[in-house]
């Protein structure tokens, strides 16, 4: 089921109401029986393997609560079950094919494997990564396993946030379930613009931009490199608002029962380096994988060589999370290659110097090569393939590719993007929370401009959002 689908616009004001209406016990059924159903529009046998890893991460927690901190063997073991079981289901579904893939490749056997008809389950990545955190937490004492099991699958399956994120940590959801946040005026103009926002950003900006990025990467090799280009910082910022859309709706959508998750973007594309830029991008998956692999490898504590070495098998891993495929390995390998870099760069005298002494100039200037560098990336994540990525690149750099200047409106999507940079800047600058607290009026008019862009300028076609493909 899509947010912006005519079946959520029915789904949605039936589940709020009842969700508000009934209190306790039932009030959690009712939302776990909705978000299930939620999840089922989509296709409702994979409702058993939301199922199978609820089942699995509820025990494992009761387990760990219950061994004794002195018998260390035993709690990893049982962490290592819940580890194996839902990588495993996670691996059958998301890499078998490319597993087979590389064994093609290496051509270590004289068989090839064929490529198997296997269905990706719609946000599988983010609700097994959800599960495997609370059972970590619970492993490391962090938090005390839930005994009510409508608690937990609840969690797990809380339909704003199900397919896509934000990746919740259990000590957020169940704060908020514990003590049940009152939704007055205030949480419900916020809610209201966070969902407008949400909107504004997947219909108006980011599915007017897809057309330039189709047109892009399907017809690379007849354009010219500013116009790859182009196709390829509309991909980034394409994305970028297409997936904060999605998020901007599940937490407004959220907020609205009473649950408040905290933002997943903060106006990345502004930024002036890389570090700044993972900070603020898909905040729940950076921290993620800074909690929960960069920190355990030994993060920065054990010198250089190391800081580096996990550094790489943490944004190797992440290039991974993203896709079954090449082009997403070595995507994680170039975030990881631009952090390593820049850290580098940070301890400079030259760095501290244009810092302090730089000022407008090299601001602009950083921002600038910031998302040329990032560039290289879009292109490696968007590609079909590692050689249609490189092909890219190669024109990307003036190595390779056509000169001359094509027919597609090349100048009005430039513009687009300027409008997407000026934006973004200015609204950097701004916080819903303030706003709604110091001056709720001003909501109004930008909430009545919101509903204007969409009335006017939004695509009208249903599409999915990107990350429903993650």
């Amino acid at each position: 089921m899509l947010f912006n689908s005519l079946e959520f616009l029915i789904f949605f004001p039936i589940t709020l109401i009842f969700g508000n209406i009934l209190k306790g016990t039932a009030q959690r059924v009712w939302l776990l029986l909705a978000s299930y159903y939620f999840y089922m529009a989509w296709n409702k046998y994979f409702i058993a393997l939301i199922l199978s890893s609820t089942i699995l991460d509820y025990a494992i927690g009761l387990w760990l609560d219950k061994i004794p901190e002195t018998n260390s063997k035993l709690r990893k073991f049982a962490l290592t079950l819940s580890m194996i079981g839902n990588i495993s289901f996670l691996g059958y579904f998301k890499y078998t094919n490319f597993l087979l893939e590389v064994i093609n490749d290496i051509g270590i056997l004289n068989y090839k494997f064929p490529h198997y008809d296997i269905t990706l389950p719609v946000g599988i990545s983010f609700y097994t990564f959800q599960s495997m955190s609370y059972t970590i937490d619970v492993y490391r004492r962090k938090i005390q396993a839930r005994k009510s099991f409508i608690d937990f699958a609840l969690y797990v399956a809380f339909f704003p946030q199900l397919v896509a994120g934000p990746i919740v940590r259990a000590t957020t959801f169940f704060r908020d379930l514990d003590i049940r946040l009152d939704v007055l005026n205030e949480d419900i103009q916020i809610a209201i613009t966070r969902i407008l926002v949400g909107f504004v950003r997947k219909i108006v900006f980011a599915d007017n931009l897809g057309k330039v990025v189709d047109f892009t990467f399907q017809n690379y090799t007849n354009l010219n490199p500013i116009e790859i280009w182009t196709g390829a910082i509309a991909f980034g910022w394409q994305i970028y608002l297409d997936f904060a859309g999605y998020t901007d709706i599940a937490i407004g959508v959220a907020r609205l029962f009473g649950f408040k998750f905290d933002a997943n973007f903060n106006f990345p594309m502004v930024t002036n380096n890389i570090n700044d830029h993972w900070t603020k991008w898909h905040i729940s998956f950076s921290t993620w994988i800074r909690d929960y692999i960069f920190i355990p490898l030994g993060g920065s504590r054990e010198g250089e060589l190391k800081t580096y070495r996990n550094l790489f098998i943490t944004w190797f891993f992440a290039g991974v999370w993203h896709g079954a495929a090449y082009h997403f390995i070595a995507w994680g390998i170039w975030q990881a290659i631009m952090l390593g870099i820049y850290r580098e760069y940070s301890k400079t005298f030259l760095h501290k110097y244009l810092n302090e002494k730089g000022g407008l100039a090299y601001d602009v200037f950083s921002r600038i090569f910031t998302k040329y560098c990032l560039g290289f990336g879009f292109v490696m994540f968007r590609a079909q393939t590692m050689q249609d990525a490189w092909n890219m690149i190669q024109s990307m750099l003036f190595i390779k590719g056509k000169l001359e200047i094509n027919s597609y409106q090349n100048w009005d999507y430039g513009l687009l993007l300027v409008i997407c940079y000026v934006g973004s800047y200015i609204f950097s600058k701004q916080d819903i929370e303030r706003v709604a607290q110091t001056k709720p009026n001003q909501l109004i008019y930008f909430n009545t401009l919101c509903a204007f862009l969409l009335l006017f300028f939004g695509i009208t076609e249903s599409q999915n959002f990107l990350y429903f493909a993650f």
